[in-house]
């Protein structure tokens, strides 16, 4: 199993990059006009393959987050994080979608939303919206290589909806209307991508968890738990700046809130599948259930930080 290491930015280093709307919008009509969705998307990012510019970085990550990153292969790096981000996707993307073909358990409907949300980001990654002839690589399936792999497309996602959180705060204080709804729209498309990301980064027997993911996990750390992923507890805490929203957004807001509850699900889902009623591995609580935790507590949380646990009238 061979995963190469993704370079990123701290979470927080979005919300001082410098922004850049879109050169382009990706038609969505040519979604499957070069293979199948995800095959398009893949030919659309290797275009932008090549190392960015980056330095060291002075990491303000703990030590539990920093062992998050290095169990799915991510490093941090100081440089234009928009730069980094398109180089990650350049370099992540056709091998998730060799790793897809190798067989994967997901409806055709399923692959064309994460191939929309993940075109929606490589707009604002300023990727050319050409898609060249791509033959992706042949791959056999590999549970735990899934497993690493796929999950190195929610730093991509989540980096993705920190940066529109950042352009949004401008579009707000501008009282730019147009830019403001294109950006909720992407940003629920990205969301609702995020929830095909959960099944298909768990598209593998119950047993090759027990038997191969589960101990790969614990042998790293213990306590392994993605309560160390940094980047979505400073997603968690941006999605404050939805409270900003005027109502005249209530229906791309709506996607929104139904894309949240959709992807706590679905990781809600996962954890019923693979490890029943039973805490997780990070959890001091034996009777605390993983999934009813999801489903409840932190789904709840972040409703309520983002304003969407109640109506806006």
């Amino acid at each position: 199993m061979n995963i190469e290491t993704l370079t990123l930015p701290l979470p927080h280093d979005w919300f001082a990059a410098q922004t850049s709307l879109p050169k382009n919008r990706f038609r969505m009509s040519r979604l499957k006009s070069s293979g199948s969705a995800m095959q398009g998307l893949a030919a659309r990012v290797a275009q932008a393959a090549g190392a960015a510019d980056v330095a060291p970085s002075d990491s303000t990550l703990d030590s539990a987050q920093k062992l998050f990153d290095s169990y799915f292969r991510v490093e941090r790096a100081a440089g234009s994080p928009v730069d980094m981000l398109r180089a990650a996707m350049a370099q992540a993307l056709p091998v998730c979608v060799a790793d897809i073909e190798s067989g994967a358990e997901l409806t055709e409907e399923q692959l064309e939303t994460l191939a929309r949300g993940l075109h929606r980001l490589a707009d604002w990654a300023l990727i050319p919206g050409d898609m060249p002839e791509f033959t992706p690589t042949i791959r056999t399936a590999d549970a735990l290589f899934r497993w690493k792999q796929q999950h190195q497309l929610f730093f991509l996602i989540i980096h993705g909806m920190l940066y529109l959180l950042h352009v949004l705060e401008e579009a707000l204080d501008r009282e730019h209307a147009p830019v403001t709804q294109a950006i909720l729209s992407d940003f629920a498309d990205l969301m609702q991508a995020s929830t095909v990301a959960f099944h298909l980064a768990a598209d593998f027997s119950a047993d090759s968890y027990e038997n191969l993911i589960r101990p790969d996990m614990t042998a790293h750390d213990p306590h392994f738990s993605g309560l160390f992923y940094a980047d979505h507890k400073e997603l968690v805490v941006s999605l404050r700046v939805l409270k900003r929203v005027p109502d005249d957004f209530e229906e791309e807001l709506a996607r929104i809130n139904d894309a949240i509850s959709e992807t706590y699900d679905a990781h809600a889902r996962v954890c019923l599948r693979f490890v029943g009623d039973t805490a997780s591995l990070a959890s001091k609580d034996d009777s605390r259930v993983a999934a009813e935790s999801i489903r409840g507590k932190y789904m709840n949380r972040t409703k309520v930080i983002a304003g969407l646990n109640k109506p806006r009238h």
